[in-house]
């Protein structure tokens, strides 16, 4: 299975998918799609679209600070879950913190979200809950100090 990922130029596509994606999440917590917030956030996230083969089938956003690499979005579109595709987003995201020098890689992510399982197969391990939303961490780095 070959995925890649390339750099996001369709936001459009960003924002439909994760707002499809999130829609349950959000409307469980009663939370209002902000288009505005994110087309701002566009312009300061490193985009990627996700492709399996030649096929676009997901995006992922990331930021950096310092020694650190945040995943914003991990988004695959629902007929492609399940099949392995997140999995190899996470490891090339991995990949690409190790050679930015991030030390480790933080997300956030819904409780109830079964990609939680996905996460901690990858060796993420939760580092916080506050109102339904737990905060991850991968370890980057086998050195201690």
């Amino acid at each position: 299975m070959e995925v890649q990922l390339k750099v996001g130029t369709d936001c459009l596509f960003a924002e439909s998918l994760t707002k499809s994606n999130m829609a349950s999440y959000y409307q469980t917590r009663g939370i209002i799609w902000d288009h505005d917030l994110f087309v701002s956030s566009w312009k300061d996230l490193d985009n990627y679209e996700v492709y399996l083969e030649q096929v676009r089938v997901g995006m992922v956003r990331l930021s950096h600070s310092d020694d650190t690499t945040f995943l914003r979005d991990l988004q695959i579109s629902p007929e492609y879950q399940g099949k392995g595709v997140g999995a190899k987003c996470l490891e090339l995201v991995v990949a690409q913190s190790i050679e930015t020098k991030s030390t480790q890689l933080i997300l956030r992510v819904f409780s109830e979200n079964p990609a939680i399982n996905l996460y901690e197969s990858k060796g993420f391990v939760r580092t916080s809950e506050v109102n339904g939303l737990v905060e991850m961490e991968l370890s980057l780095t086998s050195d201690p100090t």
